[in-house]
């Protein structure tokens, strides 16, 4: 499909969100993807129960209006680099990856799926994630780890789909406490900036400019200018100094060249 060149969009959702009709970021992606014309393709390589996944977001998918789902599930690198794979995103206006364990999305990275999503996003596509989906768009995934500490055994990263390269992104944020696992990825890679986004909540990004919608707080982390000082050990506490910390709910808009939050207009579009 010809999406006539100009660049897509992202809509990275932090978990759990709203899926009644009507409601929330699920309405926004099919607003994006052309409403009652959307074609829109389903990736459950996250989940490890992708039957269920299908008939929920089909049945939320169908009462906003759209008439073609169709799921790509890739359950190993062959397949994702297969022109079988790359046949399904023919036509296709969105692509949503479910939630599940973003170390199964690892499979796609660097795959000719994962270049093709690049391109076809640079050309106008719209791609959503949710959750582990979510974190999987950014160059670096956060995979897992917990705990109180800032510290390099906070946290677990390995690479992402690269599709929002300049982003750490965390999910399920503020329900489960993890800002000390975002501090964490960000000391380790002061460049990006940590984005955790609440449940039931997204970033919806146009170039270099996101807004934040939904229910909860968008919490962005900016150690560009800070002071990282690693400890001796994986487990002893990082030092930060100047780390910037934003807090974002629905209607702010931040600009991702400049780093810099702004309040906007609580029903934005772009």
């Amino acid at each position: 499909m010809d999406h006539g060149g100009a660049p897509g969009r992202l809509l990275i959702i932090g978990g759990a969100e709203d899926r009644r009709c009507g409601a929330g970021a699920l309405e926004r992606f099919v607003e994006l993807c052309g409403g009652a014309k959307a074609r829109i393709v389903l990736v459950t390589t996250a989940t490890g129960k992708p039957g269920q996944a299908v008939a929920e977001y089909d049945q939320v998918f169908r009462r906003l209006g759209v008439r073609h789902v169709q799921e790509l599930r890739i359950s190993g690198r062959s397949y994702a680099d297969s022109s079988e794979a790359a046949a399904a995103l023919d036509g296709a206006t969105g692509v949503f990856f479910s939630g599940g364990d973003q170390a199964r999305l690892g499979t796609l990275v660097g795959s000719r799926i994962n270049d093709q999503l690049s391109e076809l996003l640079a050309a106008g596509l719209v791609v959503a994630g949710t959750s582990a989906g979510a974190t999987a768009l950014g160059r670096t995934m956060i995979l897992g780890g917990d705990g109180a500490e800032v510290s390099t055994a906070t946290v677990r990263t390995g690479p992402g789909l690269g599709l929002m390269p300049r982003m750490l992104i965390d999910m399920h944020f503020g329900e489960r406490g993890r800002l000390p696992r975002l501090l964490s990825a960000v000391a380790l890679d002061p460049h990006r900036l940590g984005v955790g986004i609440d449940e039931n909540t997204a970033i919806c990004v146009h170039q270099d400019t996101f807004e934040v919608l939904g229910s909860g707080v968008v919490s962005v982390v900016d150690a560009e200018r800070a002071t990282v000082v690693h400890a001796a050990s994986d487990v002893d506490a990082i030092t930060l100094f100047d780390v910037r910390l934003h807090l974002l709910p629905s209607g702010c808009l931040f600009d991702i060249g400049t780093r810099t939050p702004t309040i906007g207009p609580a029903h934005a579009r772009y």
